[in-house]
């Protein structure tokens, strides 16, 4: 074959490729490690739109029917850029939250929020949910670890549960919620993830503007401290462009996902030092997918202090739950003793390193306080902590065995389950949220609303709400 006629077969299959993955289908592809947090460039990314491009761009939802004509353009330039230049990561975006979707649709969707938010996500990470920033934000959501304890999102030696997708999708949305609720427009609440609620706040007093797009347009106006990072002024037209191309997929080449064919997984209570690699291996998982969808966990044994909890795949809760209730896999003391002192425990024995106590006892939940357990056990708070010897009641982890202690129903019995149980008074403390202060008690945050009449903004420490049981 001529050199010229091996010149022109590359020139056409090089060709081809690149008609691929403008406009349609998806090759390849090699998203930054946390998602898409590239700024895209100011000039056009490739040929220009088609007409089946430019009609799904016109679709509209709740979070992108009034967007002012200034904010097309920036729209339409990110939009461009996923189909063309960045269309391969999109490929990978798209994969990817197949698993997920479902899921956080219906987190949204149960809370009365817009069910595209979901499509966050993609934006944040890839929707891949060990993501991690050089800033510290970790997990599909990206959560900061300050903001994540603030939404009930744990992190200690052994667990973060910002790696969580789904404990982190139910945290995303109290956090949008919030954000929503000071600020009154959904695209300010997604600026305002991304920038910061305070950062935000300050560029609308200091601008003078009513929501971000007017922000954006004002922006250079600013001091520089104040202004919105160019990080920022593309987040939320990047969102709202990956928005429109998630409606859209087959139309603009991509293919269907179906998000209902996701593997399910079932939730179950671990108790402390579980070996969780021999966990594995008896129910036959390959430990690195175990890990995988238990990222949460940083190593092969849970937290030694408190229970915690682990996936499994559907079809193997049964005999998962069976291994876990009679403590096949807690760690032996000498074990748990070495890994305090930051030995291997090696494979150790099976004898469960849980305290023990006489009579009824309750592993404290870290949905739970002190006081809802002694409600439900018709005891008084005082009672539990001297049966426990616990000074300070903010002060016990999640997980840990409590033993309850007997009581002579009479008539102070009668009482306090009237008052106490039904009714429940809290005393909020530094840092907490509706959101942290709901879990606790297992009601909502809009009953906590309607029984205080307050909202995060009124939210202040030392303040007491009521917490209304059935």
């Amino acid at each position: 074959m001529s050199r010229k006629r091996k010149a022109w077969r590359f020139s056409a299959v090089l060709c081809l490729i690149c008609a691929m993955l403008a406009f349609g289908g998806c090759v390849g592809g090699n998203p930054s490690s946390t998602g898409t947090s590239m700024l895209v460039p100011l000039e056009p990314s490739g040929p220009p739109l088609t007409t089946k491009e430019i009609d799904a761009l016109k679709t509209t939802g709740q979070l992108d029917r009034d967007l002012p004509p200034t904010a097309q353009a920036d729209v339409i330039r990110q939009y461009r850029y996923f189909l063309r230049k960045g269309r391969g990561s999109m490929c990978v975006f798209v994969r990817r939250s197949e698993q997920y979707l479902n899921y956080a649709r219906s987190v949204f969707r149960k809370r009365g929020m817009p069910e595209d938010l979901a499509y966050l996500a993609i934006v944040e990470s890839g929707y891949k949910p060990e993501a991690l920033s050089h800033a510290g934000a970790a997990g599909a959501w990206q959560f900061m670890p300050s903001t994540g304890k603030k939404y009930g999102l744990d992190q200690d030696k052994w667990t973060d549960e910002r790696l969580d997708p789904y404990e982190a999708t139910e945290a995303a949305a109290s956090y949008l919620q919030k954000l929503y609720d000071d600020f009154g427009d959904w695209p300010t609440a997604i600026a305002a993830y991304n920038a910061g609620e305070g950062k935000m706040q300050r560029a609308l007093e200091g601008s003078g503007s009513r929501n971000f797009f007017e922000v954006r347009e004002r922006n250079e106006t600013l001091p520089e401290k104040t202004r919105l990072r160019e990080e920022t002024k593309q987040y939320v037209p990047r969102f709202l462009a990956v928005t429109k191309i998630m409606r859209n997929l087959p139309q603009l080449g991509f293919g269907n996902i179906h998000p209902e064919r996701a593997k399910r997984y079932v939730r179950l209570n671990a108790r402390p030092a579980t070996d969780l690699k021999g966990f594995s291996q008896a129910l036959s998982l390959n430990w690195g997918d175990f890990s995988a969808y238990n990222a949460h966990h940083k190593g092969r044994v849970t937290s030694l202090y408190r229970t915690t909890f682990v996936y499994v795949p559907e079809g193997s809760d049964d005999k998962a739950r069976v291994l876990l209730e009679g403590g096949s896999f807690c760690l032996n003391p000498s074990a748990v003793a070495a890994l305090e002192r930051g030995q291997d425990g090696g494979g150790a024995g099976r004898a469960c390193a849980l305290p023990q106590g006489r009579g009824r006892s309750h592993t404290l939940r870290q949905a739970e306080t002190l006081y809802s357990v002694a409600a439900r056990y018709n005891v008084s708070l005082e009672e539990l902590k001297r049966a426990n010897g616990i000074g300070d009641a903010r002060r016990v982890a999640s997980g840990r065995v409590l033993r309850i202690p007997g009581q002579t129903p009479g008539r102070d019995a009668g009482r306090f389950q009237k008052n106490s149980a039904r009714r429940i008074t809290y005393r909020v403390r530094e840092n907490d949220s509706l959101y942290n202060i709901a879990r606790r008690h297992q009601v909502s945050v809009e009953d906590l609303k309607r029984w205080n009449n307050v909202d995060e903004k009124r939210l202040k420490p030392g303040s007491t709400l009521v917490v209304n049981r059935d």
